[in-house]
């Protein structure tokens, strides 16, 4: 690899002298010293970080690729090859750069990740509250999450309830209700309420910091390719060495032994695999997938079953309402209207795309509900007051199918059994299905779903998955 930390201005300099040489050499014999001179200093440029690395190896009594392309280059320039010398170098530094060059730019997802942990906890101790840096958190410590912050432990929920964005560790778009026993980990956001969590696991033992260690052990693993092309260096260059000094001590002839260096030089086939690797890590970029490295690029090949994880990959990331189902003489926009002036004052996740639904059918309401009291899991209750008779207020209920039965009582299972196969039959889909009930009369279910992307196939072959908009 090169000596340089940035060999980008190095690698362009020696291009330029390069291409520079190459309009002398065709400007006639007055213009060929110059063109020689700046062909020299191409090689010269180029060959410097490989040596650098060969010396690094032969220190480790490792014998490379970058000894013999060094040799090579430095006999090319001992008997005036200057244009094979300047090849055979920038070729191969230019691989290197590639391959460099690739792994930058994955390195972004892991970026993220890492970004995603947070510095800071609110620790708990003796009823007080202090702020102390995350890595001086300990397993029994219980720290404080409130909306807005993210989880710095992998721990259990003691008291309070909210709902957490897991996206960053799990992909999952829709947020996730805590309550008191549920487990939480490093990394994710509570998006509403306010919990306390008793931490387990702290530090690099997190699931954010293991996943972390796998992605940087993953872009450090080389191909099965990569790992030939290294083999094959450590015995083809001695060898190669070998038998120049043989041709030399045989033919008496420097010239024919160095040549013989030049040509046994296989910097094109050193180049083609980081090159491929980088062609199709690119490639795969621009398609939006993310390949981590050259030996997950040579695995892709053997693959014959592709599963797809439906958030970010086939889906939108963000939860939308996809079905309005009214029940009896209820209509849909009623349904709608109803579950919005309910939701109106929650925030709960659930509620942005039942309120977005409603502004764009023209049924969203303008009104604050006078109550809501949030039932963590499970739903909300509100008390609502109706536009139409200002002096009369409505109980309405949304949430689970479980808390939906308990509003409508024994008296109406019939209604409660059609919630409840409706709601499978939602949630069959890929659906988080949401019951409304107001007044102790069930009026319908909504589904929400994180919902297909427009460039994504609507259909796949024996997959059933998450539902597309038709609201």
């Amino acid at each position: 690899m090169s000596a340089l930390k940035r060999p980008g201005p190095r690698l362009a300099a020696a291009g330029i002298l390069i291409a520079a040489a190459l309009v002398m050499g065709r400007l006639g014999t007055d213009w060929a010293l110059p063109g020689n001179i700046a062909m020299a200093a191409a090689a010269i440029i180029s060959t410097i970080p490989i040596a650098a690395a060969a010396l690094r190896a032969l220190r480790s009594r490792t014998i490379g690729i970058d000894l013999l392309v060094t040799i090579a280059s430095i006999g090319a320039l001992a008997i005036g090859n200057y244009w094979e010398a300047a090849a055979v170098t920038f070729l191969f530094a230019f691989g290197h750069v590639l391959e460099q060059g690739a792994m930058t730019r994955t390195r972004s997802a892991l970026t993220d990740l890492v970004r995603s942990a947070p510095q800071d906890a609110v620790l708990v101790r003796d009823g007080r509250t202090e702020t102390v840096p995350t890595r001086t958190l300990r397993p029994d410590d219980v720290v404080l999450v409130a909306a807005g912050s993210s989880v710095s432990v992998d721990g259990t929920v003691i008291s309070g309830s909210g709902a957490a964005d897991e996206s960053a560790v799990t992909g999952e778009s829709m947020p996730a209700e805590k309550t008191p026993g549920d487990q939480v980990r490093s990394g994710t956001t509570l998006t509403s309420g306010m919990v306390q969590v008793r931490a387990e696991k702290v530090g690099s033992q997190t699931l954010l910091a293991r996943i972390v260690a796998r992605v940087e052990e993953a872009q450090d693993a080389r191909g099965r390719v990569q790992t030939m092309m290294d083999r094959f260096g450590r015995w083809y260059t001695p060898a190669i060495i070998v038998l120049a000094i043989v041709v030399g001590l045989i033919s008496g002839s420097l010239t024919l032994a160095l040549t013989l260096l030049v040509i046994g030089c296989p910097g094109a086939l050193v180049i083609s695999v980081p090159v491929a690797v980088v062609a199709g890590i690119g490639r795969g970029a621009r398609d939006g997938i993310l390949i981590r490295g050259g030996e997950h690029l040579e695995t892709a090949a053997k693959v014959d079953t592709v599963v797809f994880d439906k958030t970010g990959t086939l889906t939108t990331g963000h939860p939308e309402l996809t079905d309005v189902v009214a029940y009896g003489a209820a209509g849909e926009e009623e349904v709608l209207r109803w579950a919005a002036l309910a939701e109106i004052g929650s925030g709960h996740p659930l509620a942005g795309p039942i309120l977005d639904a409603a502004r764009s059918h023209g049924v969203a309401p303008g009104e604050v509900p006078g109550e809501a009291d949030a039932i963590p899991g499970r739903g909300l209750i509100a008390d609502v007051l109706d536009a139409e008779h200002p002096q009369t207020r409505h109980r309405v209920v949304v949430g689970t199918v479980e808390l939906a039965g308990q509003e409508l009582g024994y008296d109406k299972e019939s209604d409660t059994a059609w919630a409840a196969r409706t709601s499978a039959r939602l949630a069959g889909g890929g659906a988080t299905p949401v019951t409304v009930v107001r007044d102790g009369v069930l009026l319908g279910v909504l589904a929400i779903a994180d919902t297909i992307r427009a460039d994504a196939p609507p259909h796949w072959p024996g997959c059933a998955g998450p539902a597309s908009p038709v609201w």
